[in-house]
């Protein structure tokens, strides 16, 4: 090895040393645990958290006193299990590093709603290792949990400026600018997401959001299909394409009723779907579900707003909570909310259970 290479791999190993003290230290007395936190880590930042549990409670079988592998754990989990796990982190803070050990008091200050103390702890941190974007990360989450999406943004702009291709942080300040209503730069911003996880689902699956929340079925269902084929276990996009589809039908049921074709809307129920209307028995079939909004569109009803507040999916089933705005000649004559059971048949997601009543906001009988 000649003296001008010796001299070059000398200063690579001096400024990857210097890079790696600019980072908070990973203290573990296991180098398969490191590998797994550093895995789990990069898994909770790109929200795919099953994988992040995997590889920390991996990192945990290999070193069961590992303070940071227990915190990320706590952060991860819910009820009795994070409060064991937070107290297995604090037990084993003397272990940890001093900024370990902020890192762990700063999530206990969230806990408690302390954020002034959470806030400085991670400031802190942050100043010592100019070059880990995990301290103001944490500390942008926050912000965007209580609601501060304009501090949120700089705190996830610090995290870039500790390290540019910090994808997550382009996640987060997406969701926030959507929240501050520029969705100019929200886009632009899960863009970049993409751009530096496209190996990632959850890139994919919040920009299918950013589209699904416009009104933009066909683009989000592009984005949700994209990150399965990244991940084809990330159960929200799974969930999501099935909300696509359910909105497609919302727009061929909110024409059918301005259409006063009641065999339209009756299409949309399995051959056995039970309707559950207000104030009336249920009624069982195709046949009874058209003639009963037949009698709605009788009585005057001629439009139907429908909006989804929330999806889950089991398979191929699928429970949804709605609202639901009624019109009449061009007047809204009720506001009223459902809970429905969907089953996808041939490819074809269809009303098995149909539930619904007024909110009290109307004295016309509600109809949807």
């Amino acid at each position: 090895m000649n003296r001008f290479l010796l001299l070059s791999l000398t200063l690579l190993l001096a400024t990857a040393s210097l890079a790696y003290a600019q980072k908070v230290p990973i203290t573990t007395t296991s180098d398969a645990a490191r590998t797994h936190y550093v895995q789990g880590e990069h898994a909770t930042g790109n929200v795919d958290f099953e994988r992040a549990r995997t590889h920390f409670a991996a990192a945990l079988a290999a070193d069961p006193d590992f303070a940071m592998a227990h915190l990320y754990s706590a952060v991860l989990s819910g009820g009795d299990q994070r409060a064991e796990h937070m107290r297995q982190a604090t037990a084993n803070a003397a272990r940890a590093s001093e900024a370990e050990r902020q890192m762990i008091e700063s999530y206990a200050a969230n806990e408690r709603d302390d954020h002034d103390r959470e806030g400085t702890l991670l400031a802190t941190v942050a100043e010592r290792f100019p070059s880990d974007p995990m301290p103001m990360f944490w500390w942008a989450n926050t912000e965007a949990n209580r609601g501060n999406n304009a501090e949120a943004v700089a705190a996830a702009r610090r995290s870039l400026t500790a390290d540019p291709s910090f994808a997550p942080a382009y996640n987060l300040i997406g969701y926030a600018e959507v929240a501050r209503g520029d969705m100019a730069a929200a886009e632009q911003a899960f863009r970049e997401y993409i751009r530096l996880a496209p190996d990632e689902a959850n890139p994919y699956d919040s920009f299918g959001e950013f589209y699904l929340n416009q009104g933009k079925l066909d683009e989000a269902e592009a984005q949700y299909e994209m990150a399965l084929t990244k991940n084809a276990r990330f159960e929200n996009a799974r969930t999501m394409l099935a909300r696509v589809a359910l909105e497609r039908s919302d727009l061929r049921f909110e024409q059918a009723v301005a259409d006063g074709d009641a065999d339209a809307i009756a299409a949309l129920y399995t051959p056995n779907a039970i309707a559950l209307p207000p104030d009336s028995p249920p009624v069982q079939g195709r046949d009874a579900i058209r003639d009963l909004f037949a009698g709605y569109i009788e009585a005057g009803i001629d439009g139907v707003d429908i909006q989804t507040v929330e999806v889950n999916r089991f398979d191929d089933i699928a429970i949804r909570r709605s609202d639901i705005v009624i019109s009449a000649g061009g007047q809204v004559v009720d506001l009223a909310k459902s809970l429905e059971v969907w089953r996808l048949a041939d490819g074809e997601w269809l009303y098995v259970r149909d539930m619904w009543n007024s909110n009290g906001t109307s004295e016309t009988a509600s109809a949807r």
